[in-house]
This record gives structure tokens, C-alpha cells and sequence, in this order.
């Protein structure tokens, strides 16, 4: 190989492993995330993510606007109505939701629309 294209090379494995590329391969949590409380159809939910906020979620068919939450790459965090409800990725396209209220708990799986 010639020193041109080991530099080439060289080149192309440090864009490709940088922290910046890296940080692209995993998707962010943009998008609306469906799923059912206890895996029940009757309790059908989903959560729609954009800008790095919680803008609403939808419970039995009804959409309720989310003033306040905490978006990290790993985790958000939303409260309404007194109920609170944690969603941790699991993959780009996957996450397990639990919700904690004064009429019980409860968890689903999420899966990004």
C-alpha cells in the first residue's frame, strides 16, 4: 500500500469512529411511539416526540398535550394529570414505558411508528 492510501485510510477510520459519527448511529427519540398499558388493546397509548419534548400523548384514543418533560438520549420523563411516566429506550426503534399513578402502575412496550 502506498503512504497515500494509508493516509486515506487512516483518514476514513477515524471519521467513521469518531464520537460525532458514532453519536448519528444511534436514531434519536423524534417520532410517535405506540404501545398498549399491561399489553391490553383496550389500553392503547402512544407518546409523540419532537424537537427533543414530549409534545402529546394519546390514551384510548384521546390526545392530551404535554407542557413539561426531560428528554435525554436514554431516557424521558413526562408528568400530567398526576401521573408519571418514564420511557428507557431500548433500541432505535424499541422502548419499555412504565407509569406510575394514584390508581396503580403500570408498563408497555413501545414501538417507534
Amino acid at each position: 500500500m502506498t503512504r497515500s492510501s494509508l493516509w486515506l485510510l487512516a483518514a476514513a477510520m477515524i471519521t467513521a469512529f469518531s464520537s460525532g459519527a458514532l453519536a448519528g448511529s444511534t436514531a434519536g427519540w423524534d417520532g410517535t411511539w405506540r404501545g398498549a398499558w399491561g399489553g391490553k388493546a383496550s389500553e392503547a397509548t402512544s407518546v409523540t416526540v419532537a424537537g427533543k419534548r414530549v409534545v402529546s400523548y394519546e390514551y384510548q384514543g384521546v390526545s392530551h398535550p404535554v407542557a413539561n418533560s426531560n428528554v435525554t438520549p436514554a431516557k424521558i420523563t413526562y408528568e400530567d394529570q398526576g401521573n408519571t411516566v418514564t420511557l428507557i429506550k431500548k433500541g432505535d426503534s424499541t422502548a419499555f414505558a412504565a407509569l406510575h399513578s394514584d390508581q396503580g402502575d403500570a408498563t408497555a412496550e413501545l414501538t417507534r411508528q
